[in-house]
């Protein structure tokens, strides 16, 4: 660790969107601020890939002029967020998210946004979702930021929390372009790092997402709520396996609103059997759960899916999505996401269904926060995805959206409160609480496979339908995997530019803790709900209607629990 320990007042981990406002908010109250991101800016993270909605609701809709009058208003969509969720909501969180997203739409509408309809996705009693596009999203946000005097750091591995008496005081990682181990100080830190979907094989979420921020937080001695809750994206693609987990059937069907059906090997509209009044209409956790049904039960197709068809539609009902379902979400050549699916869209047009499976898609568990987004750490907070809690057992369609744009708000705002209260670290107290430069000591065990271990058995333990013996399973065999990953990071040595076996490693490390904490918190709640079902207990039991807490006290997970807030 060379040369001098710049300091600035906010460090903010993750440069997605919940990254970016928190960072244009701390600048906004007069903070110095660095946002590190290990991929590149503006290119990574799950923001860019957004093609949906922001949930707001219809009453707010109507009064920044994008539809009529619709009924809806601002309870309403509170209620339906908690109904959701199955009740473990945090009330604070939910309340804040609901309240105060229509100020944030407003701003961004202002900056340019475009905004190409509004749909009406399942769970929502009213149509919600201002359809918008994440990049375009990503963009306007970089560029508020900047002009805030938010300063960027990309491709740096945020590795510690830096602790001092019970408070964040910086933080310490690898600079991938040097090889160099650096320190940066910090007033506060915020952690808006993404969510862990990358834990599991079958996902759709981007590759860089392993669970860090988990890692970091339980490594600072925050703590991570609800862990057991991670969201299946249902209807999913198969095959070829270079499309594996894109979700472009669901886009094209339910997502949209076009009444696509779900099909078993037989042919036969399986939903009836799941929920009958909405059928393929079903929120994700529903539809997840009857796919997987149907597959272990034999009704199933040939790559471990189920089918879903639109040959009942006239040809033009899919001619005229692209109209409605609006740019730039969807072209009229079929052209999303950077894949042309014009051959797949002829071929639907032609009468053959699509087999298609569930994917994890998005963790409503993580880091546990206040009203403030601050952990149990003073001075560290976190934001967006890798924040736990508001979301409950389930999330609507387009709330992830609503909630990093509030949250990323009022954790930037109190972050830059804390960092102008605390008194400077000095460059020597901050060198001596950052981790020592290890020495490499026999031969690390290979990262790649570590990483291939851990989704193994969150494939195996933690997938739509749980049991009592895969999880007992699960967690005896995730437990050796975390001990491997922390013994290579502990004989790592930052010697070298773009060292692959150094980032592989960190990320094994990464996802290894964080299906640990998964399989803990799915153990010991012992009913199903929202995204968490489990064979052996396949009803809501309401003395189980509190938060899941993990926690770690030398290096082991401790699991606890919390009445609800609010």
């Amino acid at each position: 660790m060379a040369g001098s320990i710049p300091r600035v007042d906010v460090v903010v981990i993750g440069s997605g969107a919940a990254g970016l406002v928190a960072a244009q908010e701390a600048a906004a109250h007069g903070c110095s601020v660095l946002v590190l991101s290990k991929g590149q800016i503006g290119r990574s993270g799950a923001t860019a890939t957004i093609t949906g909605d922001i949930s707001v609701d219809g009453a707010t809709i109507h009064d920044l002029g994008l539809s009529r009058k619709s009924g809806d208003s601002q309870d309403r969509f509170y209620e339906d967020t908690l109904k959701g969720g199955g009740y473990l909501n945090d009330r604070r969180l939910a309340q804040a998210m609901v309240s105060n997203v229509g100020s944030e739409v407003s701003s961004l509408m202002a900056a340019g946004l475009k905004v190409v309809g509004i749909g009406h996705a399942p769970g929502h009693r009213f149509p919600r979702g201002v359809l918008v596009s994440g990049m375009q999203m990503l963009q306007l946000l970089s560029k508020k930021a900047s002009a805030a005097g938010v300063k960027y750091r990309d491709e740096f591995y945020v590795t510690d929390i830096l602790r001092e008496n019970g408070c964040a005081v910086g933080v310490s990682g690898y600079d991938m372009r040097s090889g160099v181990r650096r320190t940066i100080a910090a007033g506060a830190v915020i952690i808006a790092a993404g969510g862990g979907g990358m834990v599991h094989p079958f996902r759709t979420v981007p590759e860089e997402l392993v669970g860090d921020g988990y890692a970091l937080a339980l490594q600072a001695g925050a703590a991570l709520i609800d862990m057991e809750m991670i969201q299946f994206l249902p209807c999913c693609l198969v095959n070829p396996p270079l499309w594996r987990g894109i979700q472009f059937p669901w886009i094209i069907g339910p997502q949209s609103g076009t009444r696509a059906w779900l099909l078993n090997k037989y042919g036969e509209r399986f939903m009836a059997r799941y929920d009958a009044e909405r059928m393929e209409m079903s929120t994700r956790d529903i539809v997840s759960r009857a796919c997987v049904r149907e597959v272990q039960e034999g009704r199933g197709g040939p790559g471990g899916g189920v089918f879903m068809s639109w040959a009942h539609l006239p040809q033009d009902i899919l001619d005229f999505l692209p109209q409605w379902y609006g740019k730039p979400l969807l072209r009229g050549n079929w052209h999303w996401e950077g894949f042309d699916f014009k051959d797949l869209v002829a071929r639907i047009k032609q009468g053959y269904a699509v087999e298609v499976a569930p994917a994890a898609h998005f963790m409503m568990g993580g880091v546990h926060i206040d009203e403030r987004c601050e952990t149990a750490l003073h001075g560290l907070f976190a934001c967006g995805e890798v924040a736990g809690g508001v979301h409950g057992a389930n999330r609507l369609s387009g709330n992830a959206c609503t909630q990093f744009l509030v949250q990323g708000r009022v954790a930037g705002r109190a972050a830059a409160e804390v960092a102008k209260a605390e008194p400077v670290v000095g460059p020597q107290t901050l060198r001596d609480l950052a981790a020592p430069e290890p020495k490499k000591s026999g031969s690390n065990a290979d990262a790649y496979v570590l990483l291939e271990k851990a989704q193994s058995i969150a494939n195996a333990g933690l997938n739509v339908v749980r049991s009592s013996d895969d999880l007992n399973a699960a967690r005896d065999a995730i437990r050796s995997v975390v001990e491997e990953a922390q013994n290579s990071c502990a004989n790592l040595v930052f010697d070298s530019s773009y060292n692959r076996r150094v980032i592989d490693t960190l990320e094994a490390r990464s996802a290894a803790m964080t299906v640990e904490a998964m399989v803990l918190s799915a153990i010991e709640r012992q009913e199903s709900r929202g995204a968490h079902y489990r064979d052996d207990f396949p009803e809501p039991d309401d003395r189980y209607l509190r938060h899941g807490i993990i926690t770690m006290q030398r290096g082991v997970l401790n699991y606890s629990t919390m009445a609800i807030n609010g």
